[in-house]
């Protein structure tokens, strides 16, 4: 079994990710040997100090604490991993996810999931991808979600998931269809996600008349 992450062992592994100094960090609030002394877990940081470094890493301090991203990061890494996908940055948004693909949060651990196996085929990690798609069909069967099926499926013909075959104003119009579908189920989260989609797309498109 994994060891768990302490608070200063976060800590530095966000700081490193950032790509930030210790002085970077400290700024003038407090030192840098401190925080050293704090990433080596031989001081404990008070609140006020643990809420300036949360805000100079760009994180909460809950999950400075705890080790759990709040929902709107785990959902943030989450679309940028999708978005490294769709550009061929395997292990970039493998990066990306991180403790996102942890989540037994229903839809997000899913969506994290899918997205990691998309990732990993990529990279050719057949037999992972296997394991993660058997494990998520059974779920996804479980909430009879139609669409994250088609997407888990997509991935295992190994063809990259598209709604709307690459038509702008098809594309959008399924997305509203989704949306709408997911409203009536009192499904705020997928509703949500599928009128921004829709929302860009027709941006994208512009107007076609009054």
């Amino acid at each position: 079994m994994p060891r768990k992450e302490t608070l200063g062992q976060r800590i530095r592994r966000l700081r490193h990710d950032r790509g930030m100094s210790l002085a970077k960090v400290s700024g003038g609030d407090f030192s840098r040997a401190f925080l050293n002394q704090v990433e080596l877990g031989r001081s404990q940081p008070s609140t006020r100090v643990l809420r300036v470094i949360a805000g100079r890493l760009g994180t909460e301090v809950d999950y400075l604490l705890e080790g759990r991203l709040p929902a709107v990061e785990r959902e943030l890494a989450l679309e940028k991993a999708r978005v490294l996908v769709a550009q061929g940055h395997a292990r970039r948004a493998l990066a990306a996810l991180g403790a996102a693909v942890d989540s037994s949060e229903w839809p997000l651990g899913t969506d994290a999931r899918l997205c990691q196996a998309a990732a990993l085929q990529i990279l050719g990690r057949e037999e992972e991808v296997h394991e993660l798609l058997s494990a998520e069909k059974v779920l996804i069967e479980a909430h009879r979600d139609t669409h994250r099926l088609q997407r888990l499926r997509s991935i295992q013909r190994g063809h990259p998931y598209s709604i709307g075959n690459g038509d702008l104003s098809s594309s959008a119009h399924a997305h509203l269809r989704l949306a709408d579908r997911a409203q009536r189920a009192a499904n705020s989260q997928d509703a949500l996600e599928h009128y921004r989609a829709a929302r860009v797309l027709l941006e994208v498109r512009g107007p076609t008349g009054r």
